[in-house]
Parts: structure tokens; sequence; C-alpha cells
């Protein structure tokens, strides 16, 4: 499918992501040598993560990771529902 194209900027450090993967998905996230494999029913997901040099503005320090989403299995459409779920798992609050 979209395998290797996909990649997101977040806010957050890995340690930070793998625990909100593994608090909406459970067992079905394992560790890789540069990420986290996401196992769902229909798709499994590999996200490559990678620090980033922090964002400072002012005296505020935002941690930076490059997410990089691809597809070991299921087909484009299975995929991209699993992709959604994700994003709504590892959603922040603001104000």
């Amino acid at each position: 499918p979209w395998s290797g194209d996909s990649v997101r900027q977040m806010s957050c450090t890995p340690q930070e992501f793998r625990r909100s993967l593994v608090q909406a998905f459970g067992d079905a996230v394992s560790e890789t040598p540069n990420g986290l494999l996401l196992a769902g029913d229909e798709a499994t997901l590999h996200f490559a993560l990678s620090e980033q040099q922090p964002l400072r503005i002012a005296a505020l320090q935002l941690s930076a990771l490059r997410v990089e989403i691809s597809v070991s299995a299921g087909d484009d459409a299975a995929a991209r529902r699993l992709l959604s779920q994700v994003d709504r798992a590892t959603l922040r609050g603001g104000g």
C-alpha cells in the first residue's frame, strides 16, 4: 500500500509514544530494533522512531520525534483504519 511514505513529526519521546500505543492496544504492541510494531486484526504497522533535536521556544523545550510509518501486513484500507486508531490514541490535549 503506502508503505514507506508516511512520516509524522510528534512532540513526544519514544517512551511516551510507546506508552500511548500500549495503553490503547496492549499486547498488540511489540518492540523492534528501531521502533515499534503494532499487530492489528487486519493490518500490521511498523513505526520507526528517531529522536530529533528538541524544539525550544524561549524557556520552553518540547521533545521532537520523527515517526516513519510502514505497512508490514494488510491492505491499504485496513492499514488506514488502524492508523486512524493510532492517531486517536496519541492525541494530546491543548488549550
